[in-house]
Parts: C-alpha cells; sequence; structure tokens
C-alpha cells in the first residue's frame, strides 16, 4: 500500500497536491482479468475503487446499467451514502469487468477519513452518489 499513482483519475486531479498524497498514501493498485467480479449487487461495502485503465460494466438485477472506463470510479454510493451507525451499507450494483482493468483501491475507512478531511473530494463523491442514486 502507499504512493500510489492517482494520475488519470479525475476526481483526484483537482485536488491540492497534499491531498492527493494522502490518497496515494493509503491506496493500493490492483490488476483485474475480463470476467472478475469486482463487486456484487447486495454485497456490504467495504472499499472504494478507482479505473486506471480498462473497462467495466455496471449491472443492477442483471441489466446493463452502465459501462465505466479509464479514470472513472465505483462503489462510493455504498461508503459516503453510510447510515449513522458503523454498519455498511449493502451494494446497489454489480461490477464485471470486460478487458484487463487497472484499479486504484482504497479502504472505505480511510475513503471516509479523507471524504471528511478534504472538502473539495467530499464534495465530488456526494455529487457522484447523488447522480448515480438518480439515474
Amino acid at each position: 500500500m502507499g504512493n500510489v499513482d492517482l494520475d488519470g483519475i479525475p476526481l483526484f486531479a483537482g485536488l491540492m497536491p497534499e491531498a492527493r498524497e494522502q490518497a496515494a498514501a493509503v491506496a493500493r493498485q490492483l490488476q483485474w482479468a475480463v470476467g472478475h467480479v469486482a463487486l456484487g449487487e447486495g454485497e456490504f461495502a467495504f472499499d472504494f475503487y478507482a479505473i486506471k485503465h480498462g473497462t467495466v460494466e455496471v449491472l443492477q438485477a442483471g441489466e446493463r446499467v452502465a459501462t465505466l472506463g479509464d479514470g472513472d470510479f465505483f462503489g462510493e454510493i455504498g461508503l459516503v451514502r453510510r447510515s449513522a451507525s458503523t454498519t455498511p451499507r449493502r451494494r446497489t450494483a454489480t461490477v464485471v469487468v470486460t478487458a484487463p482493468t487497472e484499479v486504484v483501491v482504497i479502504a472505505g475507512s480511510d475513503m471516509r477519513r479523507l471524504a471528511e478531511e478534504i472538502p473539495a473530494l467530499r464534495a465530488a463523491l456526494d455529487r457522484a452518489a447523488a447522480e448515480r442514486s438518480r439515474a
């Protein structure tokens, strides 16, 4: 973990250098093959994912609702919209890898802490969660 390159991920691009360094310090990078199920609808939400390179499909009730690629992120709804208790929320969609994909992963507890400490990050996550919840 630590010092992952966040270049190419718009969510982090607008942050001050110190804030990007905070995020990079708690991130890790993973490689996924085609067919990998990154997360499943109804599972508990523990991590946040940003796509460095690759493509994934987002499915709800088995129907494709979106295709995400380079620079996009997912997993934020269950983290940002967490209930007042510390119980994790459940995932609202399944995400399946459709091309070899490299992702940046940040643990939910770290992402929530970053969102509390970095108002610009919190605002971006809230906007994304609200847009996706409406869609």
